[in-house]
């Protein structure tokens, strides 16, 4: 079923209950008033039947049975006025052979003083009244309450409620789908979006309400899809290129040694070189399964309790030990009074990765190879990391491209790299909820800073 005429169905559903509801309450309100308005009038001429007929009781005498039980349930008469003594006898009627009401009625007039009840096709109140010689007499005066009026009534209610029905249908149908039609729009446009072309985005329109909440939600899909998309073409193309540089570079130099014999010597530096290119390879492969391993199932990836100052001291020695070049100066400022304020909760290898990437990234682009690491821990606070180092800086065109996979900046082609570190580091810390930031200061250089969540 269709989300409209469902739409359509719920309301009217809806809108017949509340509608029912209304015009019956009418109904029963009317049908209330007028029967009160007819036992108004019957107390009425009860008045006066026992102002006139009870002036001398004495005279009042039994009537001979002289009545006829009507043929149908229709009485000849429309009204009729009895009064009956504590015999159940009738002493007085306006028509004395009108069928006279049971002896339940009467005893229950006897009991409860006034009862209403039903005669046939007649309605009549009956009433006990007492004379001063304490004398009781029920007083019974019955009447035809035409239900003419509340048929017209119902009929009209009836018809009312069919129209107002159609009319609901029609507005509910209508409004439906003025309510539907951004998301018919939202479905054509969709429907035109083609995998060559992922940058058009779906109109979000300016009401605010939830459809364009849906509009602005799918577009950050298309973000992430387009995302998605260009760095698969981005992945392939580096990728190939990553590992095509050092696969032609082996190839030659393989082809080169084979054309002749050479001393060991030469076949040593051959080797040499072979390695480096083969280790740059393997440097590509471990961080492309680093950064798979992230992408594809961050939930099975574990956190510990890890001490943040040893793991920066791990990741300094790691550094210096691979690159002995390389100056690396660690601060911890103002240590914490509580030993729990130094603790973090991470995944330490990938922790330590993210790291070693970001203080060989500083040394490598330091001319004097060396990186300032400021530590600061605040009791009860959120531990941070700053990493500085004395480069050229970053510019102000390629902060939002930093962390992007395989992205290199044109300044440093020479420079050996794969273009995944910053990216891998990003994505890390990402999964550690910790906040990285990178800004380049006026007196040069580039500063990474790390926010830590609160222990």
């Amino acid at each position: 079923m269709q989300i409209r005429t469902r739409l359509t169905m719920l309301y009217l559903l809806n809108a017949a209950g509340i509608l029912a509801g209304v015009l019956l309450a009418a109904y029963g309100i009317y049908q209330t008033r007028t029967e009160e308005a007819f036992y108004d009038g019957l107390r009425s001429k009860m008045e006066m039947t026992v102002q006139t007929a009870l002036r001398n009781p004495t005279g009042l005498r039994a009537l001979p049975p002289r009545w006829l039980a009507p043929e149908d349930d229709t009485l000849p008469y429309r009204d009729n006025i009895s009064l009956f003594n504590n015999s159940y006898e009738r002493v007085f009627a306006v028509h004395p052979d009108m069928a006279p009401i049971s002896v339940k009625v009467l005893q229950d007039i006897y009991t409860k003083n006034e009862v209403r009840f039903r005669h046939y096709n007649l309605r009549g109140l009956g009433r006990l009244i007492t004379q001063p010689d304490d004398r009781p007499y029920a007083v019974v005066v019955e009447g035809y309450c035409d239900p003419t009026g509340l048929n017209d009534l119902a009929k009209v209610l009836v018809i009312s409620f069919l129209g107002g029905m159609a009319l609901m249908a029609l507005s509910g149908w209508y409004f439906a789908g003025q309510a539907l039609a951004p998301v018919s729009r939202m479905m054509q446009e969709v429907q035109s979006l083609e995998p060559s072309d992922l940058s058009r985005r779906v109109v979000i329109g300016g009401n605010h309400d939830e459809l364009s909440r849906l509009a602005a939600t799918f577009n950050s899909l298309l973000d992430r899809v387009e995302q998605a998309f260009r760095m698969q073409r981005l992945f392939l193309s580096n990728v190939s290129h990553e590992l095509k540089n050092p696969l032609t570079a082996i190839r030659t130099q393989l082809d080169v040694t084979l054309q002749r014999d050479r001393d060991p010597a030469a076949y040593r530096r051959t080797l040499q070189s072979i390695l480096e290119d083969v280790n740059t390879m393997a440097d590509v492969e471990e961080n492309l399964l680093q950064l798979a391993r992230i992408y594809n199932a961050p939930a099975s990836i574990p956190l510990v309790p890890v001490r943040l100052d040893e793991l920066l001291w791990q990741a300094k020695e790691t550094l210096q030990k691979s690159h002995p070049d390389y100056k690396i100066v660690l601060n911890y400022g103002t240590m914490p009074n509580a030993e729990a304020d130094l603790w973090v909760q991470a995944n330490e290898p990938l922790l330590r990765t993210a790291l070693l990437n970001l203080l060989d990234n500083g040394c490598k682009y330091s001319p004097d190879h060396q990186v300032q690491v400021g530590a600061h821990f605040r009791t009860g606070g959120a531990p941070e990391v700053e990493v500085r180092n004395g480069g050229p800086g970053i510019p102000a065109d390629e902060l939002p491209l930093l962390f992007e996979p395989f992205f290199r900046s044109p300044r440093h082609l020479a420079l050996g790299g794969t273009g995944i570190g910053l990216s891998l580091v990003k994505s890390i810390l990402t999964l550690h909820n910790i906040a990285l930031t990178a800004h380049s200061p006026p007196e040069g250089g580039a500063v990474f800073h790390l926010v830590f969540p609160k222990p």
